[in-house]
């Protein structure tokens, strides 16, 4: 972590200290309490200096009987790592307004502490900010530098009460804002004591992976989806919650409305984003009824009126932490299907670019008729691996390994009726069928993988190539859904005790409906699978897999964050 030093020499006396400071000589480390700068009590003057306590000095040299200098005192100011104070914490005054836009108050939790040492009589503190003044304030008292009501003030000089230790308080009003604090000491004639500069910066908006801890879980319930909500209940218990379909026009795509992402600050402050999507459909208004309360923010990219499918958010995903070409991704990296100016919506996808940490990466998902990134690959821990993860990607060829080593009179009992293959030998002998996924694993997931692995900075060793088989959807210019249900479309639930859990789709590869365990489809896929994870292969199909979705398209959840950004990340964003 970055720190500035001020070190303002003067007669204070030995009764003020500030935050991390500590009596020149006296053998006290400062306090590194991952940057928080808070008043600290002041040490007692008759206690045993063997117990830590500090005598008082002699007023005099007693060899020459000449005064002694006053005692030096040494302050140091750790550089400000904040969030966005876009939340509304002020709810009971039921004003419905972001707390960025009103003046600071009490019982806000998103601010930044940076505590001034007590300055002598007749002293001031001018102070000066640099940087993006639209979007940082300092607050002292109800005066304030930054942003204001309409105007800019980037400094001014403030009278602090004599020999007291006083508050600055910094608020951002945005992801990602760098300002910089210049501290002046002035003496009665305004000449400068001393001097010292405090970096500020708020948090980038982060979005979560699949590696951190899961802290609850959403799915819409419109009863024919009850099984499913049934084993999201066994295994998640009070971190689950079954959305009343009823009250959001029965609209199942819960993953698609909303995106999560987090900011975090040095002095445990912890901002949640809702990026709500554009797309505008039956869950409109799931996160202002359910996730518009202090600690959250719910903010939209885009204009509504050009949504497109590549707006839902499906179509946004982030890898685990990764290292590609000698330089960290501690948070993973973006990656959303778009090309060119085709894709997800500009104003999403230049906001991602901006915040810097997590470089978004563009894929080809035209060839699909939804065009989503979870249709095709995902990610889930794996402790015992190098990285701590592997890559799922849907594989042809090892959908056909397994097809084709089974009895062709095999009756496949929703295959049938839902896609019109009857039996396995149906399916494994429909050769445009098989032209066509093997045109798809040539043209578009095999340089697709390629392109993931090297923007990942991968290997062999990290992929799991998983069976999959696509078909041509009617009335989608000829592009494709998944004709097995997509498996790799899955949730990761990491709970505390350490368990991962997988939710997956069943594939109802076989003919008996509740024999799991007969099922080859399944048995492959689990074979694949990290040891440590713990699978369940839940029934989507007629509620999302005939609607061309999935498991992971139906569930969204929020997640812990597990770093800091300014101790792991800060040569990703210019620091």
């Amino acid at each position: 972590m970055a720190t500035s030093s001020v070190r303002w020499l003067m007669a204070l006396g030995v009764g003020l200290a500030l935050g991390a400071c500590a009596q020149e000589g006296d053998g006290q480390e400062p306090d590194d309490d991952e940057g928080t700068t808070t008043g600290s009590t002041p040490p007692s003057l008759d206690g045993d200096p063997s117990s830590g306590g500090m005598q008082p000095p002699p007023d005099d040299d007693t060899t020459t009987g000449e005064p002694l200098p006053p005692p030096q005192i040494v302050w140091e100011f750790d550089d400000v790592f904040g969030v966005p104070n876009l939340d509304n914490d002020d709810q009971a005054d039921d004003n419905n307004q972001t707390d960025w836009y009103q003046p600071i108050f009490e019982g806000e939790d998103d601010h930044s502490v940076i505590a001034l040492p007590a300055v002598p009589p007749d002293h001031s503190v001018e102070l000066a900010l640099s940087g993006d003044l639209d979007r940082v304030r300092l607050w002292y008292g109800n005066e304030y530098l930054g942003s204001g009501d309409g105007e800019v003030i980037d400094s001014a000089v403030f009278e602090l009460p004599a020999e007291q230790d006083a508050e600055l308080w910094v608020e951002f009003g945005d992801d990602y804002v760098q300002a910089s604090l210049s501290l002046r000491l002035l003496d009665a004639d305004g000449e400068e004591v001393d001097q010292a500069e405090i970096q500020l910066r708020s948090s980038p908006m982060i979005l979560n992976h699949h590696l951190q801890p899961t802290e609850h879980v959403w799915v819409v319930d419109v009863g024919a989806n009850a099984s499913m909500i049934a084993d999201y209940e066994a295994v998640l218990g009070d971190r689950f919650t079954a959305v009343p379909g009823s009250s959001y026009q029965f609209d199942v795509w819960i993953q698609d409305e909303i995106q999560l992402a987090t900011g975090t600050g040095s002095q445990g402050q912890r901002a949640d984003t809702v990026i709500d999507s554009i797309r505008d459909r039956g869950l409109d208004d799931f996160p202002e009824d359910a996730l518009s309360v202090p600690g959250f923010n719910i903010r939209t990219w885009g204009n509504p009126v050009q949504a497109t499918t590549w707006d839902s958010f499906g179509n946004l995903e982030n890898s685990p932490p990764v290292t590609v070409d000698g330089v960290e991704y501690p948070f993973g990296r973006n990656y959303y299907g778009r090309q060119g100016n085709v894709g997800i919506h500009p104003e999403m996808a230049d906001y991602l670019i901006s915040q810097d940490i997590q470089a978004p990466i563009e894929l080809d998902t035209f060839w699909l008729c939804v065009g989503h990134v979870d249709e095709f690959v995902t990610f889930v821990p794996d402790p015992d691996s190098d990285k701590g993860f592997k890559l799922l990607m849907a594989d042809v060829d090892a959908a056909y390994d397994v097809l084709d080593s089974l009895d062709p009179a095999t009756p496949l009992t929703l295959y049938g009726p839902d896609h019109g293959y009857a039996t396995v030998g149906a399916l494994v002998g429909d050769v445009a069928l098989r032209n066509l996924n093997r045109g798809l694993q040539a043209d578009e997931l095999d340089p697709i993988l390629e392109q993931m692995m090297t923007e990942l900075g991968l290997d062999e060793s990290d992929v799991v190539r998983m069976p999959s088989l696509f078909e041509t959807i009617g009335g989608c210019g000829g592009a494709t859904a998944a004709l097995i249900p997509g498996m790799v479309n899955l949730i990761v639930a990491n709970l505390p005790e350490g368990d991962s859990h997988l939710f997956i789709p069943d594939p109802f590869f076989r003919t008996s409906l509740e024999d799991q365990s007969s099922d080859p489809v399944i048995e492959a896929f689990t074979n694949n699978l990290p040891d440590a994870m713990i699978p369940h292969y839940v029934d989507n199909w007629d509620v999302y897999h005939l609607a061309l979705g999935e498991v992971h398209c139906g569930t969204n959840m929020t997640r812990t964050p597990t770093a800091n950004w300014w101790e792991v990340a800060l040569h990703l964003l210019g620091g």
